[in-house]
């Protein structure tokens, strides 16, 4: 079978013909029909140890019933960057006719991000505001959404595209912030923000420099009104791996840090999450730029740089 192999970490995967799978014991048989280049996807790949490998964390296909399934779990070296793919049992969800075999593939993860921050880790209750820091990413984009589906009294979007951040309140955010601007004129638009709008939750996937700007920002008298309790939960890390945080900001703010990932929620919430994600996405309430790229590509692809806020997904 053809398939995106990756020979060695750090290089970039070819397309080229792989052994064919064969299930073991709770496995399944995928026969693949799209699969996102997403950041766990390029995560797994620079993490891989058994070479060669076929890359891909996850995506959408046909089970040997023909029952059309999102699913992920496959055991190395096989991925879903493939004609054919085997994948846990336990991992494959049905997918509903109404939605496309694009949007399925490339919904759950970037959708997931947000969801189940907001639901798990900050026990978000409607009516709440909602901070974005990283909007304009395909995640950010998402959380918008996800956000105002979820019930959000107030969505404020922050990042650095112009063009995709002039798009933001067509995807439910009430106002937008640019991060192109000096620290301390960020600093200031944050607190004349939550000066009008308290912040509730506020949802990182930056981390890095903006971040710290944030939180040295949350120990403005602005930050100390009716909403003392802010919720930031980490999600990403794409402006750096580490950030440099004040005792002050902690004892002054009533800021709680935590982080949110695979790891942090019980697979059973996670797994519940599904429908409920795919059936905003059949009534077209979950919405995302997609540009769909023959697995053939996978070299060039892998590497682009041009599509900011959209999701490249492979076509086998």
């Amino acid at each position: 079978m053809k398939a995106a192999v990756l020979h060695r970490s750090g290089e970039l995967p070819r397309f080229e013909e792989f052994p064919e799978p064969t299930p073991e014991q709770g496995e399944v048989l995928v026969h693949v029909k799209a699969a996102p280049l997403s950041n766990l996807s390029k995560m797994r790949a620079n993490g891989a140890h058994q070479f060669p490998a076929v890359c891909g964390a996850n995506g959408v296909g046909l089970l040997e019933d023909g029952t059309r399934v999102y699913c992920g779990g496959c055991r190395p070296p096989y991925g879903m960057m493939a004609e054919r793919a085997i994948v846990s049992r336990a991992f494959c969800i049905p997918v509903p006719d109404e939605v496309d075999d694009l949007t399925a593939a490339a919904l759950p993860n970037a959708a997931m991000a947000s969801w189940l921050a907001l639901v798990f880790r900050a026990q978000f209750q409607p009516g709440e505001s909602v901070f974005i820091l990283g909007a304009t990413g395909v995640s950010g984009k998402l959380a918008i959404q996800v956000a105002r589906q979820l019930g959000a009294g107030r969505v404020v979007a922050v990042g650095r595209n112009e063009a995709i951040l002039s798009t933001l309140t067509d995807l439910g955010a009430d106002a937008v912030i640019s991060l192109n601007q000096s620290d301390q004129a960020l600093a200031e638009t944050f607190a004349s923000e939550a000066g009008r709008h308290p912040f509730n939750i506020i949802l990182d996937f930056l981390w890095g420099h903006p971040a710290e700007v944030l939180m040295r920002a949350l120990t403005r008298p602005e930050f100390l009104g009716e909403a003392s309790r802010i919720r930031f939960v980490s999600i990403g890390e794409i402006a750096g791996s580490t950030v440099s945080v004040q005792a002050l900001v902690l004892h002054s703010s009533g800021l709680e840090i935590s982080g949110s990932g695979g790891g942090s929620i019980a697979r059973e919430a996670i797994f519940e999450t599904f429908p409920q994600m795919f059936t905003l996405a059949a009534q077209g309430k979950l919405r995302m730029d997609i540009d769909p790229v023959p697995l053939a590509s996978v070299e060039n692809a892998w590497q682009r740089r041009d599509t900011p806020g959209r999701r490249l997904v492979f076509l086998p």
